[in-house]
């Protein structure tokens, strides 16, 4: 039967609310082993962008944005006014472990874990999320939850999109525009906000009327925001909280979004056999200050509600 778009709303409120608790138990479950604390960075200078420790800043906070914001992970082609989806799924993301802003400095980690049995992650293990409704006039929206396994991080996403063409001749593909933001939560240290936008291209593909597979291509920008917390140099002697050279408490400068841009390439495949659906997309992000690559790679397993 048909849902009308208050059951469908509270469906989403009601998958959303359990995915979120099961989160939140399981991350007091594993101790939050990689949680970030920023002291490893070690203490600016000054305020310009090329101080090595507000480099250092920059480099991490720009991986752990590529790592865990949201991504394309659907074909051109929207779901229709009454389609909605629901996706859970599991990924791991590349960082660049053996670089000194991934290694902290002697007794200040980057991460906590580390100071206990000091072992670095060589990839970030993301489980997550991802909600999809259709709307009126070739358009939907999305919401998406990244968690950082072993910690209290995870980001969270809004997106948009709209479809230019949506196969109506058969081997012409599917074009869409997506648009989206994501707000990391979960750490003292720091903030980052993202805002995307992607050109979406696929061709879907029919086997026997009982399976549809969809390849799809996206190309894409991601603009980051990072703005530090007051970081205390000791945080274990409360006899000096000062700022200023002679103080413990600091600052990392300021990373804007117009400062910090980053290509994406997305390659994946959606496959729909009745109502189950899945998913899987190869993401690479381009640091072009640093001439990066990173990897990631998303599986998910959706269904039609």
């Amino acid at each position: 039967m048909k849902k009308t778009p208050l059951q469908q709303a509270l469906t989403i409120l009601s998958l959303c609310t359990l995915v979120g608790a099961t989160l939140l138990s399981t991350s007091d479950a594993w101790a939050n082993r990689y949680d970030i604390q920023l002291r490893g960075l070690g203490r600016p200078g000054s305020d310009a962008v090329n101080d090595p420790a507000n480099n250092r800043f920059r480099l991490l906070t720009s991986e752990l944005a590529l790592a865990l914001s949201s991504r394309p992970l659907q074909p051109a082609e929207t779901l229709g006014v009454s389609g909605f989806e629901f996706f859970v799924g599991t990924g791991h993301a590349n960082i660049s472990i053996n670089e000194s802003y991934w290694q902290g400095q002697p007794g200040a980690p980057i991460f906590e874990g580390a100071i206990r049995d000091r072992k670095l992650p060589e990839v970030l293990w993301t489980p997550s999320i991802h909600v999809r409704k259709g709307l009126p006039l070739s358009t939907e929206i999305g919401i998406q939850g990244t968690y950082l396994a072993f910690s209290d991080i995870f980001m969270v996403g809004a997106d948009a999109k709209i479809a230019l063409h949506e196969s109506y001749w058969r081997w012409f593909p599917s074009i869409a525009l997506r648009g989206a933001a994501s707000t990391l939560f979960g750490t003292s240290d720091f903030v980052i906000t993202t805002a995307e936008a992607d050109l979406l291209i696929s061709i879907p593909i029919g086997i026997n009327d009982m399976v549809r597979v969809d390849p799809y291509i996206a190309l894409g920008m991601m603009a980051m925001d990072a703005t530090s917390d007051v970081i205390d140099a000791t945080p274990y002697d409360t006899r000096d909280q000062g700022g200023g050279d002679e103080g413990s408490l600091y600052t990392y400068r300021r990373m804007k979004l117009a400062d910090n841009t980053f290509k994406r390439i997305a390659t994946g495949l959606h496959v729909q056999a009745g109502f189950i659906k899945l998913v899987y997309e190869l993401n690479i992000g381009i640091i072009d200050f640093t001439n990066k690559r990173l990897n990631s790679h998303v599986f998910q397993i959706g269904f039609d509600a």
